[in-house]
This record gives C-alpha cells, sequence and structure tokens, in this order.
C-alpha cells in the first residue's frame, strides 16, 4: 500500500493537481501535513475513489481539520502533524519522544519546507518538504510512504 505526502502548499494547488493527477490511481491515500489543508480536501469531489486526509498547520485559520491525527492502515498507526507545536525548526527530540508516547509505527510532519525520511528506531519520520515553497537546498516536493508486511518505508521526491 503506498501513501502520497505532501505539506506547506501555501494557496497554490497547482502542485497539488499535478500530483493527484501522476498518483491518485496508484496510492491508497493522499495525506496534506498543513499549511493550507484545504488545497487538498478542495478536490474531494473529483477524486471520490481516493482517500484524502489532511491536518492543520500553523497557517490553516479557518478548516475543520484536526491539527494532529493517527491515521490506522494495514495494523500500522501513522502519527500526521504539521509539527510548529513541537518545534520542529529547532530540533525534531521532542517530535521523536511524542511518537514513541503516541506508540506509532510512522511520524509524518511539515512546517520547515525541508524533505527528510529516516527510522529512528522502531519509528520511521517522514517531512516531504513543500510542494510549493522549498528551503534550503532542497527543491519542492513530496514523499510516497509505503507499508508492506507491517513494514513502513519511504522516499521524498522533487516534483
Amino acid at each position: 500500500m503506498q501513501i502520497l505526502v505532501i505539506s506547506d502548499s501555501h494557496g497554490r494547488e497547482d502542485s497539488i493537481r499535478l500530483l493527484l493527477n501522476r498518483y491518485a490511481n496508484k496510492v491508497h491515500t493522499v495525506v496534506h501535513l498543513g499549511d493550507n489543508a484545504k488545497d487538498l480536501l478542495q478536490f474531494q469531489h473529483e477524486y471520490p475513489a481516493t482517500n484524502l486526509v489532511a491536518v492543520a498547520g500553523n497557517s490553516d485559520f479557518y478548516t475543520t481539520a484536526p491539527k494532529e491525527l493517527i491515521l490506522k492502515l494495514d495494523a500500522c498507526r501513522i502519527l500526521l502533524m504539521h509539527g510548529h507545536s513541537h518545534n520542529v525548526k529547532m530540533s525534531l527530540d521532542r517530535l521523536m519522544y511524542y511518537a514513541l508516547e503516541k506508540e506509532v509505527d510512522a511520524c509524518l510532519f511539515g512546517h520547515t519546507h525541508t524533505p527528510v525520511a529516516f527510522r529512528h528506531g522502531a519509528v520511521f519520520f517522514m517531512n516531504p518538504g513543500s510542494v510549493s515553497e522549498p528551503r534550503g537546498m532542497s527543491k519542492a516536493g513530496y514523499g510516497v510512504l509505503t507499508i508492506c508486511d507491517g513494514i513502513i518505508t519511504g522516499e521524498v521526491h522533487e516534483i
């Protein structure tokens, strides 16, 4: 099973449309990790067979999306959050402890606009970067999470 992971679109849904056209029939779920979660959710009527899920970020003032969510897929627990409430721009330590506390298999977060994918102990962490406003040396990007036989892996890609 594959999950398309995007974040930090900031009102620019052209990249989301491109990715949905590319992946909607190939993935089980598409996740938006905040900062204009509505950019993804507005496509629900165009992609009714694809599970679209979003959490709110620090720039999501008028949304009904939750601040965090644990997604349960194939007996795996995946924590979705934007990351600003755990100061991910300063350090990932608080986020790592929180993921352990929540007893999840993966933690997906955004906010930094910089992509990263790694495993820390039993937990897989991914930040897909930003689909519209990359920072540092990164380019606009997204992630693909794979669940196979209860094992979670993933990669970040440039658009």
